[in-house]
């Protein structure tokens, strides 16, 4: 017979131990999604802050045969559809985003393009236009690297920003008119 006894309750304190450890992982999770989801998005930093358009080569290509691309918002606000537009012959500058909507119109009214016009028309309202640079709409900062077009829009949100070499188009919200700028490295 051996020294030591048995004792029977390992499996009852294993089975204990492991349920509390599950119930404070799950009250952990619990906390952390209710303080996440009260923070406004800009806060976040789960992901991208840009939207990636493509190649300036391909999409300037589609905006002059077909008009400017129209691009739904995915993400849970359903608040920031954007319109893509590019004026001119060069396909690193002359970028142009803004938001697919009139102000304070629902979502599914949209700026149409009108091709014989060279300007947008709202679709709910066809006396509201706009030039086909989009002044005076919600703009969203548009940056072309390396062949690329992404759209910031998250810009006007930020307070700081990243300078790196580029040709950037930009007309944040606090801007009625787009401008072009190109950043030095």
């Amino acid at each position: 017979m051996s020294p030591v006894a048995p004792s029977g309750n390992h499996a009852g304190r294993a089975l204990l131990t492991g349920t509390l450890a599950i119930v404070v992982i799950g009250v952990i999770l619990f906390l952390a999604a209710v303080v996440l989801g009260n923070r406004n998005s800009t806060d976040l930093r789960l992901g991208d802050q840009t939207f990636h358009a493509g190649s300036t080569s391909r999409q300037s290509k589609a905006i002059a045969k077909g008009g400017p691309i129209l691009y739904s918002d995915v993400s849970g606000e359903k608040g920031r559809d954007m319109i893509l537009q590019h004026l001119g012959s060069n396909e690193n500058t002359g970028w142009y985003a803004f938001r697919a909507q009139p102000a304070n119109k629902a979502r599914d009214c949209v700026w149409e393009w009108q091709k014989a016009k060279h300007q947008f028309r709202a679709t709910c309202d066809h006396s509201l236009t706009a030039p086909a640079n989009g002044a005076g709409l919600e703009h969203y900062r548009v940056h072309v690297r390396d062949g690329q077009v992404d759209v910031d829009l998250n810009f006007a949100a930020r307070t700081t920003t990243t300078t790196t070499a580029s040709t950037t188009t930009t007309a944040p919200e606090s801007c009625n008119v787009p401008t072009s700028t190109t950043e030095a490295p």
